[in-house]
């Protein structure tokens, strides 16, 4: 029973795990980037050390 309407979840859902990597790594190294610079602002404004 497939319908029309579940074509794009199902390419969304079966996508490339190449493609899954790669969003992860991106996730990952924007997290990454807002964990420093969220770090150094409680460093420089004495809440931390």
């Amino acid at each position: 029973m497939k319908t029309p309407q579940n074509s794009n979840w199902d390419s969304m859902v079966h996508a490339p795990f190449k493609k899954v990597v790669k969003y992860d790594l991106i996730c990952m190294g924007i997290g990454v980037v807002i964990g420093m610079g969220a770090g150094a602002y409680l460093v420089a404004s004495g809440l931390l050390g």
